[in-house]
């Protein structure tokens, strides 16, 4: 039965709208039928007209709707701590998933993402136990205990987390050599935001422990630090895999300096996409093989999922999952290609 690609998206980022186009545009190559709409236009736009019975819908980020309504949230002004943000994007996707369930009353609707899913790689803690119920290895988190924190981050590294943050922002560091932080320390060793993503660097709060309290007092998650070994010297590793109908088709190492403290490139991490010549064949598909238990766990068929791994490269641990995760570019795997291949192949 043929399907109508219904793509939701919102021309924000020149990165955004590369991907938006190459998807209209391999998806056109294969003659399958395609209608693109803004969420605005989804809410507030009377018919839409799709001309097919069946419907499949991917989405991309919701960049207006989460600038305006979740990047500062109200109750604590503190970027990536409010609960109230986390549940007001989580409604955003079920009146998403009402409008369209409404709109094409008559159509029998499919998603590539998951919109019950959609929100929950924002809420760290939650998305941690899920995946770790599911028989997923992830991190070792820590009681929200100064006490226990300050005991263990003078032998190993401790991570304290904003608990529905992203980016690599809001991210404090704990270890022998030092404590660190990327959130602006204010007056009173208040926590503030920068406005710039340029701006969230980690700056030493080594021996503060007022600004620890109050960092304490807002929803975070702590987890230890997991060493993983160094490809090159001096420098950390983890990795992006990518998870695509039951498949992983590509993934890349994100690189940087220890002192650099994570590896987001927003703190200077580098990428490199040829894993293939780094990392031995049985690294590679553990990795695949936790990135696609991730995938199934959130019911989605499109999915980044960021891993780390032991000392001895033996255990693979989910950091995080991208439920928007980026595409890479082109000449390293045309993403947008491959997805469009999977549609045809999977909805006929």
């Amino acid at each position: 039965m043929e399907k109508t690609l219904l793509i939701l998206g919102e021309y924000a980022e020149d990165d955004l709208n590369k991907n938006i186009k190459r998807l209209q545009r391999y998806a056109g190559e294969l003659k399958i039928p395609i209608k693109t709409i803004s969420y605005e236009q989804l809410f507030y736009k009377n018919k839409i007209k799709i001309n097919t019975n069946n419907l499949l819908v991917m989405f991309f980020f919701p960049f207006k709707f989460w600038d305006k309504n979740c990047e500062i949230p109200n109750d604590t002004s503190v970027y990536g701590t409010s609960k109230q943000s986390y549940e007001i994007f989580k409604e955003f996707w079920q009146d998403v998933k009402k409008n369209l369930e409404k709109k094409f009353l008559d159509k029998n609707i499919s998603y590539i993402i998951n919109p019950d899913y959609a929100a929950l790689d924002r809420d760290k803690i939650k998305i941690h136990d899920l995946l770790q119920k599911s028989g997923a290895e992830t991190t070792i988190t820590l009681p929200k205990s100064l006490e226990v924190i300050l005991s263990i981050s003078k032998n190993e590294g401790v991570f304290i987390k904003s608990r529905y943050g992203a980016l690599g922002k809001g991210i404090t560091y704990l270890s022998r050599k030092g404590w660190f932080t990327n959130y602006k320390v204010g007056k009173k060793n208040n926590i503030e935001n920068y406005l710039d993503i340029r701006e969230w660097k980690f700056c030493d709060i080594t021996g503060n422990k007022d600004f620890l309290k109050n960092l304490l007092n807002l929803e975070v998650i702590i987890e230890k630090e997991i060493k993983s070994p160094n490809l090159n010297p001096g420098k950390k590793f983890d990795l992006r895999v990518y998870s695509l109908y039951g498949e992983s088709p590509h993934m890349f190492i994100r690189e940087n300096y220890e002192e650099n403290i994570i590896t987001n490139f927003s703190q200077g991490g580098k990428v490199n996409h040829k894993y293939k010549e780094i990392l031995s064949e049985k690294t590679i598909n553990l990795a695949k093989e936790q990135a696609l238990k991730a995938s199934k766990c959130l019911n989605s068929n499109f999915l980044g999922v960021d891993i780390i791994f032991d000392k001895n490269l033996n255990t693979p641990k989910i950091l995080e999952v991208q439920t928007f995760t980026g595409f890479p570019q082109i000449k390293y795997c045309n993403l947008s290609k491959l997805l469009a291949n999977k549609i045809k192949e999977r909805h006929k």
